[in-house]
């Protein structure tokens, strides 16, 4: 009489053994060299012990003292958990220099101690001398995002580093997400300078993808702006921070105006389409405090 309830715990408990042996997803990025400025560039990202039904997301900004919220863009699959995704063009836009004001003038590195000290406050203000409503307004998520990439740079590093930028460099990630827009797994954040000289050749694929960009949003002020530092061209429409679709009737403005200024004869009708109005799911932790 009780050996069908000893089968049934044998089973029981070897099902919550597979469970708990199951690895979770993980995932990683590759370090790209550069991005050409105002040229499209691509990056990889792998996942491994991935799931059914997710999805995943590549997430940007520019090194900016003040502007710290993310965008991103959907990443393509690629095979054997291998995906790809396409930067906007960067725009030409130069890093400003900020020198520790609280050590003595002939400390060296002091650049690189600003930056240290900055991503220690939670107001990120080293020398409180910023724009503290800018900060509020647009680092309101993009600050709790730990720039573990420095701890690559010892001082003397970053500095140098910094110091031979020619632009504002790249900051991205990349995150895995399950078909309810729960965050799975997260990448460690990377950055890549932004240069005139960087080698760059797009796939077909990449280079249709380039001229046809999804961007999301992750904060309510970035909706109704031009992505913060990219170039509009190949924008085409937006996923705003409440996960409206909606088309980037902004940037086709731009496009618009580019086109009349070239006094080319291009029907307003061929480059503005009925902007369509979608939901795409929530992700309650989109930029989440931690870091895993």
């Amino acid at each position: 009489m009780c050996k069908p309830v000893i089968f049934l715990s044998v089973v029981l408990a070897a099902g919550l053994t597979g469970a708990l042996g199951a690895q979770a997803p993980s995932l990683d990025v590759e370090q790209i060299p550069c991005l050409l400025v105002e040229e499209n560039g691509v990056v990889k990202s792998l996942v491994t012990n991935n799931v059914p039904e997710t999805t995943m997301r590549l997430y940007f900004r520019r090194l900016h003292i003040e502007v710290e919220d993310f965008y991103w863009v959907e990443m393509h699959a690629k095979g054997n958990g291998e995906y790809w995704g396409v930067f906007p063009k960067p725009e030409d836009e130069v890093l400003a220099r900020k020198d520790l004001a609280a050590i003595e003038e002939q400390v060296r590195d002091r650049w690189a101690r600003w930056w240290r000290q900055k991503e220690l406050l939670e107001d990120r203000d080293p020398n409180d001398d910023l724009d503290q409503e800018i900060i509020r307004e647009r680092a309101s998520l993009g600050k709790r995002e730990s720039r573990n990439w420095m701890e690559s740079f010892d001082d003397a590093a970053l500095e140098q580093w910094l110091e031979e930028l020619e632009y504002e460099p790249a900051e991205y990630f990349t995150a895995l997400y399950d078909a309810f827009g729960q965050r799975l797994a997260v990448s460690p954040m990377r950055v890549t300078q932004v240069r005139d000289s960087c080698s760059t050749n797009l796939t077909p694929a990449e280079a249709g993808l380039a001229q046809n960009l999804t961007v999301g949003e992750t904060a309510v002020w970035q909706q109704g702006r031009e992505v913060f530092h990219w170039l509009c061209d190949g924008v085409v429409s937006r996923i705003d921070a409440s996960g409206i679709w909606r088309g980037d009737s902004l940037c086709r403005a731009c496009i618009v105006a580019w086109w009349q200024k070239q006094e080319l004869l291009i029907p307003l009708s061929a480059l503005v389409t009925t902007i369509g109005v979608s939901t795409f799911p929530n992700d309650p932790r989109e930029i989440s405090p931690s870091r895993p």
